[in-house]
C-alpha cells in the first residue's frame, strides 16, 4: 500500500512538473527577439513623429538620418529590410534628459505585438533633443504594434 502511494505521489509530481514546463514554454514563445539600432536620429525636416512600424528602406530614409562617429562601433547598425522591420519609439523634442528602455516585446495575441517601454526623465538640459529608440525585428513577427509607456 505504501509503495502504491509513493508511486502515485511520484507520478503526480512528474505531471505537475510537466505542466509547469509547458506553461513556461508557452510564455517564452510569446517573447519576441529584437536588436536595438544604434546611431540614428529623426531628421529635422520630419513633421510630427515617425510611424511605429517601418517596413522598407525607402520609408526609413524619409524619417531617419545616420549619426556615424569615429572609432570602433561608430557606424549605424545595419538594417536588412528584406529580413527585418523596425519598431520606432519616439517622443517629442525636450530639454529634459530622457532615456528610453524596453521592458518587453511580446506577441499578445494573433493580431498585434505589445511593446512595453520605460521612460526615465532626469535633469533639465541646456539644449533640446528628441528621444528615440529603434528596434530591429525579424519580419516573421511583423504585425501592428501597440506601444505602452511606463514613466519613471
Amino acid at each position: 500500500m505504501k509503495a502504491k502511494f509513493m508511486l502515485f505521489i511520484s507520478v503526480a509530481v512528474m505531471y505537475c512538473t510537466f505542466l509547469c514546463g509547458c506553461q513556461t514554454s508557452k510564455n517564452m514563445d510569446k517573447t519576441i527577439p529584437y536588436e536595438v539600432a544604434e546611431r540614428y536620429f529623426i531628421r529635422n525636416d520630419v513633421n510630427g513623429l515617425p510611424p511605429t512600424t517601418i517596413v522598407s528602406a525607402e520609408e526609413f530614409e524619409k524619417y531617419f538620418g545616420m549619426a556615424a562617429v569615429m572609432g570602433t562601433n561608430g557606424n549605424p547598425t545595419e538594417i536588412d529590410f528584406s529580413k527585418n522591420f523596425v519598431i520606432c519609439i519616439a517622443l517629442d523634442p525636450t530639454d529634459i534628459e530622457t532615456n528610453l528602455s524596453v521592458i518587453s516585446l511580446t506577441n499578445t495575441n494573433s493580431d498585434q505585438l505589445d511593446l512595453r517601454y520605460e521612460i526615465k526623465r532626469g535633469e533639465k538640459m541646456s539644449y533640446t533633443s528628441q528621444p528615440l529608440m529603434l528596434l530591429i525585428v525579424d519580419k516573421k513577427y511583423e504585425k501592428p504594434v501597440i506601444l505602452e509607456a511606463v514613466d519613471k
